[in-house]
């Protein structure tokens, strides 16, 4: 079985090249798949730097206005409380951003750290992403897979990617993790537009599988995928891990990705 994978944020690999980052990964993600599985990570996280940025702790101060508008949206999907309805900007953004880890278990620096590196690189991809699609695209005609799994932020590109090479032919295209239905974040900005609230299932693909944990962040609004997108054959919510639940190695092990690679 040929696998071609796209994976999520926080993927950046200092001092390796596009070639070495995209060995390590395809090598990480066949560990979890099926045996005897051809898998084809395509990297693309170094498009998404900026060199004339700092690389360290991701912090709320850190953000561009671009990308402190992405994030005031994504909290829009989680509703706050009177204890962050006031304060400046970035306590009342910490306080939100702490709620939506209270109420998942979490440490709030750690919701901090996935919420900005997430918008930083959405706001990146957003901006331009023509690269990245080509690089996806590429690899897709090079191997043509039986499957294309997608996590995260790699579920946009691929999404994108697939409408704009309608061509490119994918019998099974599982999304892990998807952020494509997230409110004003994400889908009111996906090219192709929604039309009348309802995007489209990319017309190369055979067959949609969403593939998400209730408790990801990123993952929203719960059965979003199947209620915004036409064609998604299968919407699934089933617990991937108790806390890392947007890590895919995680997603990649489940009984419900194996019983989708074996049909």
């Amino acid at each position: 079985m040929k696998i071609v994978g796209v994976h999520g944020i926080g993927n950046f690999r200092q001092g390796e090249t596009a070639e070495q980052a995209a060995a390590h990964l395809s090598a990480l993600w066949a560990k979890r798949l099926a045996e005897g599985s051809d898998v084809s990570v395509v990297y693309y996280a170094d498009l998404l730097r900026d060199p004339l940025r700092q690389s360290g702790d991701d912090e709320l101060e850190d953000l561009t206005d671009e990308e402190g508008e992405l994030l005031a949206q994504l909290l829009e999907s989680f509703p706050a409380s009177e204890r962050a309805a006031q304060g400046w900007i970035f306590s009342l953004v910490r306080a939100h951003i702490a709620e939506v880890a209270e109420s998942r278990l979490l440490r709030p620096r750690m919701v901090e750290w996935l919420m900005t590196r997430f918008v930083k690189e959405a706001a990146a991809y957003l901006r331009e992403g023509t690269a990245v699609r080509e690089r996806l695209a590429a690899t897709l005609r090079k191997v043509q897979p039986d499957v294309l799994i997608a996590h995260s932020l790699g579920t946009v590109v691929a999404y994108e990617t697939l409408h704009a090479e309608p061509a490119l032919k994918v019998p099974l295209w599982v999304t892990l993790g998807s952020p494509l239905a997230a409110p004003k974040a994400i889908f009111e900005r996906l090219t192709p537009p929604p039309v009348a609230g309802r995007g489209e299932r990319p017309p190369g693909v055979a067959r949609w599988a969403n593939l998400a944990d209730p408790g990801d962040l990123f993952a929203i609004p719960r059965k979003g995928i199947s209620q915004r997108f036409a064609g998604v054959d299968s919407d699934d919510h089933d617990v991937v891990h108790a806390f890392d639940f947007h890590k895919v190695v995680n997603y990649l092990q489940t009984a419900r990705l194996r019983a989708l690679l074996a049909q």
